[in-house]
């Protein structure tokens, strides 16, 4: 995929991870870290953070490295700690056309669970391998969408927290090459915590938005 993001020498999230430029922090870099929070200087929810590896990167080579999950294991942390009780989303925006504005590899952690994927309705098995189910679904205004899930009834907050996320993300990665080449969105959504049940305990699932131009994230 093509970019024309930012150049590296010019990336605000190593000046904010080095010092050079302010940030509201949740979580530090430190020698031992390889992924980062901060909170997102956009206010279009009530809780908007930014999850990033601390080493500059790009969102594909995240998704296809051992620092993903340490970087998930982040979101869901900082999801837990700051949006329990609303539900949250992890989203991951790859190219212009899903509104990637920062070449630096990150996730989005915004509170509020997802209507898209609440109002999503089947379409197709595409296949299934690696104790994951991908499938066809339909997303409104969405030209392509397809479901990663587990097949063995692991909860979404455990899927983020394991190497499933890896595996996960190179089916997303292939889906990408064949199907979207130009730019997509990968969203997963966490149901609220309640009191029986910590946020995040609905069934595992990634999200695949692409086949063309999205609309915001949020």
């Amino acid at each position: 995929m093509r970019s024309d993001l930012p150049a590296e020498n010019s990336c605000v999230f190593c000046q904010i991870i080095n010092g050079d430029s302010f940030a509201r922090w949740e979580k530090h870099a430190t020698n031992q870290t390889d992924a980062v929070c901060f909170h997102n200087r956009l206010k279009w929810a009530k809780v908007m953070l930014l999850v990033v590896p601390a080493k500059h990167m790009t969102q594909g080579e995240l998704w296809s490295s051992s620092t993903l999950m340490e970087c998930a294991k982040l979101a869901v942390e900082m999801g837990d700690k700051h949006c329990s009780q609303y539900g949250y989303r992890v989203i991951a925006n790859f190219g212009r056309k899903a509104h990637q504005s920062q070449i630096h590899a990150h996730l989005h952690v915004v509170s509020g669970i997802s209507r898209q994927i609440k109002e999503s309705t089947f379409k197709s098995n595409i296949n299934k391998r690696n104790d994951l189910v991908t499938e066809e679904y339909s997303i409104t205004e969405t030209p392509f969408t397809a479901r990663i899930s587990s097949s063995t009834g692991t909860k979404q907050r455990e899927m983020w927290s394991t190497e499933l996320i890896n595996t996960a993300a190179q089916e997303a990665l292939k889906l990408s090459r064949q199907r979207s080449p130009d730019g997509y969105r990968l969203m997963a959504s966490f149901d609220p915590s309640n009191n029986y049940v910590c946020a995040g305990s609905n069934p595992s699932e990634l999200f695949f938005m692409g086949g063309g131009q999205l609309g915001l994230y949020i």
